[in-house]
C-alpha cells in the first residue's frame, strides 16, 4: 500500500498533535529556524517559517482548542472580538493531510517580509523594548512588582472559543 492509499492518521495519534491541554509542550517540540518566525493560523495549526522570503514551513503542530485558548490567553496583544470569532470552533487536529499542514495557503502564512521591511521592523522592535525597559525600571522605582507584572506565561485574556449560541 502506497501513502497515498493509506488512511489519514487519526488525530489523536498523529506525531503533529500534541497531548495535553498546553500549548507550551506542543511548541517545545516545534523545530524552528533562528531566523523564522511562528504563527498559529486560523484553521488551528501552528508552524515555523523559515527566515527566508518563500517563508517554508519547516515543522507544524496541530492545535486542540484548549490549546488554541490556551495561547490566545497568553499572547501579548489585547483582546479583539475578531480574534475570538476567527478562533471560535476550530480545532487544529482536524488538519490531518500532509500537504494542508506543510503548503500551507498564503492566508495560512506570515507576510513576506524584504530586507528593508526586516530592518525597518527591528528598529521598531528595538524602540519598542527600550520604551518597556524604560517603563520597567520607573515602575520599579516606584515600588511596582516588575516580576508579577511582566512574569512570562501569565494569563492575559481570556477568550471565550465556544460555539455562540443560536437566537
Amino acid at each position: 500500500m502506497s501513502n497515498q492509499d493509506q488512511p489519514p492518521p487519526n488525530p489523536s495519534e498523529s506525531s503533529t498533535t500534541p497531548a495535553g491541554p498546553l500549548y507550551k509542550e506542543a511548541m517545545r517540540s516545534l523545530k524552528l529556524d533562528a531566523e523564522g518566525v511562528v504563527m498559529l493560523a486560523h484553521n488551528g495549526v501552528m508552524r515555523s517559517f523559515d527566515g527566508t522570503y518563500e517563508r517554508n514551513v519547516i515543522d507544524a503542530v496541530a492545535f486542540s482548542p484548549a490549546q488554541i485558548k490556551s495561547f490566545l490567553d497568553r499572547f501579548p496583544d489585547p483582546w479583539t472580538q475578531e480574534t475570538e470569532d476567527k478562533f471560535r470552533g476550530v480545532d487544529g487536529r482536524n488538519v490531518v493531510n500532509e500537504e494542508a499542514l506543510y503548503q500551507p495557503t498564503d492566508d495560512l502564512r506570515p507576510p513576506k517580509y524584504t530586507e528593508e521591511d526586516k530592518i525597518r521592523l527591528s528598529k521598531k522592535i528595538d524602540e519598542e523594548n527600550r520604551k518597556l525597559r524604560e517603563r520597567v525600571e520607573k515602575e520599579e522605582r516606584e515600588g511596582v512588582d516588575v516580576a508579577a507584572k511582566y512574569a512570562c506565561g501569565r494569563v492575559t485574556n481570556d477568550y471565550d472559543l465556544s460555539p455562540k449560541e443560536k437566537v
